[in-house]
């Protein structure tokens, strides 16, 4: 893996990622898949560059990734929202946070930028690419839809919703654009067929090339993404990612290995962003409902990996981390038999970083509370007993190297924190 080129389709990837972002409620459902449909074409029509094109449709993938509450996410709906920067800004810190996305985060930044005839073509004195008011429009076209409604008898509706709104919030070159691309009945069926979107842009763009080092900042700008929703949360992978590859090599796995279980720690919880903010930070004990919310979340980590097609060993060491080898573990109740060693070991390492944690419903345990706790789940056949083992005979060891690195992580999360209190309201 160190020295072998990878190739990401990430269009996939970034739409499967943005799919769960959007199931923490039923109105933003297809939200990301439809803006990226109308910003493909929008830019098309608007003469923009290949580069140009390829970059706005990834940013409009991902173009809400910033709403950490499920608050901010649903301010999105409102039309003319008045704190756009709760979700645009904290979008920005992330996915710049992945060099090749420098781009991609300008336009997260800028996407509800109005126009103000022709002031928002900068900011501050800093350009403002005409990619990012594209996307600006096309999000607003995709809040407009009424998923109850016939698609048909909303393009009147919409295009004079636009119209009355050009130059002022709107780029008029951008409203040119819709007006061409929404003179084709097909251009709007398609928008209503969700699946339809994905295949017509994905068959357009090329997958992405990438080395194991962009793969590894690519999993530490998602591992952001991930855990700083939540201040419950926000060194908890950087923790697995820490303690999963020195058990791998205590265990004998290849270095190549070892740097696919950090990997995987690193990712192994991205499916919690079907998982709101709220229920993250909920003091009150859980509900049966709340649990049932929770437990969605390794079955979406196993969604979105698998769609990358040479990751599927990751995919299944992150995503199996809940399953147990008696087959009481979830989602998929795999046991001993179908539990590859890195899942095996990732349930390891994430226990024991869990359970050292605090969280809202309960208090941290000590490094030898966790340790009684996950010798119980080896002695009832649910946790591996020769990597417990590994961990047990340099508990010390293991618990000061997951120290390090989650006060590493909570001190990017206090820059992320004042970074985003610099730049705008919170």
């Amino acid at each position: 893996m160190s020295s072998a080129t990878i190739r990401l389709d990430l269009y996939r990837l970034l739409l499967s990622v943005s799919e769960a972002l959007d199931l923490v409620s039923r109105p933003l459902v297809n939200h990301h898949r439809q803006v990226s449909y109308v910003a493909f074409h929008l830019g098309k029509a608007a003469g923009v560059t290949s580069q140009e094109l390829t970059e706005l449709t990834l940013a409009a993938a991902l173009h809400d990734i910033g709403g950490l509450s499920l608050a901010s996410r649903l301010d999105v709906l409102d039309f003319d929202l008045a704190t756009p920067e709760r979700h645009t800004l904290p979008g920005y810190l992330l996915l710049k946070k992945f060099p090749p996305f420098a781009a991609i985060a300008t336009l997260t930044r800028f996407h509800h930028l109005p126009w103000h005839d022709g002031a928002g073509a900068e900011y501050n004195g800093e350009p403002v690419p005409r990619a990012a008011h594209l996307l600006h429009l096309a999000d607003r076209v995709a809040i407009l839809l009424r998923p109850d409604t016939e698609i048909l008898g909303q393009t009147a509706t919409v295009l004079e919703r636009i119209e009355a709104r050009s130059g002022s919030k709107f780029m008029p070159a951008a409203v040119e654009a819709l007006r061409e691309v929404a003179s084709r009945e097909a251009f709007w069926f398609d928008l209503a067929a969700p699946s339809v979107c994905e295949t017509v842009i994905g068959a357009q763009l090329s997958g992405i090339a990438a080395d194991s080092a962009d793969l590894n900042d690519l999993a530490q700008m998602f591992r952001q993404i991930i855990d700083f929703r939540s201040h419950f949360t926000a060194t908890h992978s950087k923790g697995v990612a820490a303690v999963a590859p020195w058990i791998a090599d205590k265990a004998g796995f290849s270095p190549a290995a070892c740097e696919r279980t950090q990997i995987a720690g690193l990712l192994h919880d991205i499916g919690k962003l079907v998982v709101p903010q709220e229920l993250l930070e909920k003091s009150d004990p859980l509900s049966a409902e709340d649990f049932y919310i929770i437990r969605k979340h390794p079955y979406f980590s196993h969604r979105i990996l698998s769609q990358v097609a040479d990751l599927e060993e990751i995919s299944q060491w992150a995503a199996f981390h809940h399953e147990r080898l008696d087959g009481t573990g979830y989602p998929f109740h795999l046991d001993d038999a179908h539990l590859p060693m890195g899942a095996r070991l990732l349930a390891v390492a994430d226990t024991f970083t869990a359970l050292t944690e605090t969280r809202p419903y309960r208090a941290s345990m000590s490094s030898r509370g966790t340790l009684q706790a996950m010798e119980g789940m080896v002695r009832a056949g649910k946790l591996d007993s020769s990597l417990y083992g590994l961990l047990h005979d340099h508990a010390d060891e293991v618990d000061a190297l997951r120290a390090d690195a989650q006060h590493a992580a909570l001190a990017e999360h206090r820059t992320f924190l004042a970074d985003w209190a610099a730049l705008g309201p919170r």
